[in-house]
This record gives C-alpha cells, sequence and structure tokens, in this order.
C-alpha cells in the first residue's frame, strides 16, 4: 500500500512538473499562429521553432524540459491523430485516377530514390528516410510523424527540427516559384494544380500556391496534396513494423507497437470525417487543433536544439533535401508533360 502511494504520488509530481513546459510551449505555438495570419508567405512551425531556440538561447530552460519532452512526445502524437480530419475521400474521388496516380507515385518515388539521393550525400540511412517523407508526403508534418517511430535521442531531436526548418523554408520557396515554372510551361488550371499538389510539400503552401493561379488551381492542388496525406498513416506504420522487427532481430529489447495508436486514431478520426459523423463546425475545429498541437511541437523542439546544433551538421542535409525537391518537381513535371493533363 505505501509503495502504490509513493509511485502515485511520484507520477503526480512528475505531471507537474510537465506544467511550465506545456504552458510555455502552447504560448509560443498560439502566438506563432497569431504571427502566420499576419504574415502569410511566413509558416507558423518555422516560426514556433525559430521562437522556440530563441527562448532556449535567451533563458535557462530546465525548468521547461520536461513539458517541452511531453509535448513532443504525446501532445504531437494527438496532432497526427486530428490529421485524419482533413482527409477527403470525395475530392480524391474528383480528382480522377489518373492525377491520384500521380500523387501517390511522387510518395513512392521519394521514399525509393529520394532516400537514395539522401544517403548519396553522406546522410545516415534514418536521417535519409525522414528528409525524404518530409518531402514526398507533406512537409513539416510527415517528418514529425516520422520522427515519432524512428529511435529517440538527442541527434534524432535535433535531425527532426533541423528537417522541420529546411522542409518549410523549400516549401515556401516553391509556392513562390512554381507558379512562375507552371506559367513558363503552359499549364492549364488542373495542370497547374496537380503539379503543385504533386511537388510542394507543405499543405498551406500548395494551397497559396493554387490561389494565385485560380480557385480551379486551388482545389485541384488541394485535392492532389490530399492523396499524398493519405499515405502519412500507412507509410509511418510501414516504417514503425521494420523498425520493430529490426529492434527484435538486433536483441535490443522490447520493440514498439507494429502500428502505433496514434496512427490508428488518425484513421479512426478519417473514416468518421468522411461517414458524416462530424459537423462541418467540429472538423474545423479538429483541423485547428491538430495544427496546435504540430505547431507546440515544432515549439517543443525549439527549446530542445540551439541554432549551433542545427548548422552542425554543415551543407549535406540541405544539399539533400534541395536535391529531393528537385526530382520531385521534376517527375510532377515529367507526368504532366507526358500525361497530357
Amino acid at each position: 500500500m505505501r509503495a502504490s502511494r509513493i509511485s502515485w504520488q511520484r507520477a503526480a509530481f512528475g505531471r507537474a512538473r510537465a506544467v511550465p513546459g506545456i504552458a510555455v510551449c502552447a504560448a509560443l505555438a498560439g502566438l506563432s499562429m497569431l504571427l502566420a495570419l499576419a504574415m502569410p508567405a511566413v509558416p507558423a512551425v518555422l516560426i514556433a521553432l525559430i521562437a522556440g531556440m530563441m527562448v532556449a538561447h535567451r533563458f535557462d530552460v530546465a525548468w521547461f524540459l520536461p513539458g517541452a519532452d511531453f509535448t513532443v512526445r504525446t501532445i504531437l502524437r494527438i496532432g497526427i491523430a486530428l490529421i485524419g480530419v482533413r482527409f477527403s475521400v470525395e475530392q480524391i474521388a474528383e480528382l480522377g485516377i489518373t492525377a491520384v496516380a500521380v500523387a501517390a507515385g511522387g510518395v513512392c518515388l521519394m521514399l525509393s530514390a529520394g532516400t537514395l539521393v539522401a544517403m548519396a550525400f553522406g546522410l545516415p540511412r534514418a536521417r535519409s528516410v525522414l528528409s525524404a517523407g518530409a518531402v514526398g508526403i507533406c512537409g513539416a508534418s510527415a517528418a514529425l510523424a516520422i520522427s515519432t517511430v524512428l529511435p529517440n535521442g538527442e541527434a534524432q531531436e535535433r535531425q527532426t527540427a533541423t528537417t522541420v526548418a529546411l522542409v518549410t523554408a523549400l516549401s515556401t520557396a516553391a509556392m513562390l516559384l512554381y507558379p512562375l515554372v507552371g506559367h513558363l510551361l503552359g499549364f492549364d488550371p488542373l495542370a497547374a494544380g496537380i503539379f503543385f499538389g504533386t511537388a510542394i510539400h507543405d499543405v498551406t503552401q500548395v494551397a497559396g500556391a493554387g490561389a494565385m493561379i485560380s480557385a480551379e488551381t486551388a482545389t485541384a492542388a488541394i485535392a492532389t496534396k490530399l492523396v499524398r496525406v493519405a499515405c502519412l498513416a500507412p507509410v509511418v506504420a510501414a516504417i514503425a513494423m521494420i523498425g520493430a522487427r529490426y529492434a527484435a532481430a538486433s536483441h535490443r529489447g522490447a520493440s514498439p507497437p507494429a502500428v502505433p495508436f496514434f496512427l490508428v486514431g488518425f484513421a479512426l478520426v478519417a473514416a468518421a470525417a468522411n461517414l458524416g459523423l462530424l459537423s462541418a463546425p467540429l472538423r474545423d475545429t479538429l483541423s485547428q487543433g491538430a495544427t496546435f498541437c504540430l505547431v507546440a511541437a515544432t515549439a517543443a523542439l525549439g527549446l530542445k536544439t540551439s541554432p549551433r546544433q542545427i548548422l552542425a551538421d554543415g551543407w549535406r542535409p540541405p544539399a539533400a533535401m534541395l536535391a529531393q525537391t528537385l526530382l520531385l518537381a521534376a517527375y510532377a513535371i515529367g507526368c504532366i508533360l507526358f500525361l497530357d493533363f
């Protein structure tokens, strides 16, 4: 009885220690989302990452680290599960099987050839998969999701923070440049939308690029992007299963569940949204909640990462991700020209 009481007290103390860090991450997330509304060209996740690193550079954040750990570990998983509310079978069906195949093919290309490209630049396999998944699926959200099933450690957190920063910056650059590329290549509104949805990393930047052309382009771009978002759960599940088998084969002790519980949550939320069980206001609220959780987790990564750590790996990570981005863009352009959308 006494041992049980002591265990409960320790657990309660641990939860209490996490509160200040959770509050700081939530405050940084809210501030970042407000600033992103005022500066649409700058994504909230990038603002949150920079803000977290600035706080860590200016203050002693040791008191906040338990809460930052909780945010990266638990709140991030809640956000990934809530992303399922954005998946729309109806929008994807309206796109057409050919465009769906092009978008899905881009994901497969990144996870195979894109991973090899990063490894050719000297990146470790796990980091190459992280980078390829971020470029191929849905930018920062994919990077954060994939990071949850990779081996834990300080290096992994630093690599995730670097990947989030790089993929967000490249996605923003693509949002500004790809409409010009589409115009020079003579893409019509539908072809331009498929190009943006296949080749731009983050959903927000996909929508922004489409809006620069027309409402039709924005609709096609978002629908194409949803195909890639739909790949998030199976890809993360596959990486988790491969990691679990590797851990078992190398006798590293208890391995994580083959299918993480937050991916089950993703599937359940997506099913509820597409079966009409969620009202439109509730879907909007859950979507905003997903964004808030992901931005808070990014702020937590910033609290645990210094600018010096971000730059520690030199030129190889940005060069590898730029090469992956250009490969994906070339694939999208080639498919559009060959299939004559």
